[in-house]
This record gives C-alpha cells, sequence and structure tokens, in this order.
C-alpha cells in the first residue's frame, strides 16, 4: 500500500484512538460488572437506558429535524430583521 506521509501518520492516530476507546469500553465494563455484583438489587436503568440512547441515535441521523431547525432558525432571523427595519425609510 502506497500512501504519504500524512496519510501514514492519520491512520496510525485513528489506530491509536481506536485502542484507547476499546480500553474505555473495558473501565465502564468493569465498573458496570462491579455495580452489578455489589448492588443489592441492581437495576438496569442504572447501567444502561436503552430508549433514552436509541432516541438520541434517531435524532442524530435524522436529516429532515436538522434541515428544518436550520431552516426554521434562518427564517426566524429575517422575520426578526425585517420587522426591526420595516419602519424605517
Amino acid at each position: 500500500m502506497n500512501c504519504y506521509l500524512w496519510e501514514l501518520e492519520a491512520i496510525l492516530e485513528g489506530l491509536s484512538l481506536r485502542e484507547l476507546d476499546k480500553q474505555e469500553q473495558n473501565a465502564i465494563f468493569g465498573f458496570n460488572l462491579r455495580y452489578i455484583l455489589n448492588a443489592k438489587k441492581p437495576q438496569m436503568k442504572k447501567i444502561i437506558n436503552k430508549k433514552s440512547a436509541e432516541n438520541r441515535i434517531k435524532k442524530a441521523f435524522d436529516r429532515n429535524t436538522k434541515q428544518m431547525k436550520k431552516q426554521n432558525k434562518r427564517l426566524d432571523r429575517a422575520l426578526k430583521a425585517l420587522e426591526h427595519f420595516k419602519n424605517r425609510g
């Protein structure tokens, strides 16, 4: 595989960041396991709330709401500007 130096550095940086993410996941797993083993009545919602996580993912990838929010924000600003400058003449 031929690549430039900056491409190689980016690949190595990405691999290092992936390794760091794996270590973080292992640490989170360890803390969750400790909670489950030591809690008198462990609750799944304290470990992960699947419903809210699914909603966050859906909102992040929903194109319609992103575009509508941007359009509404711009539209509101434009209408506010028009209202402000309407009486000047």
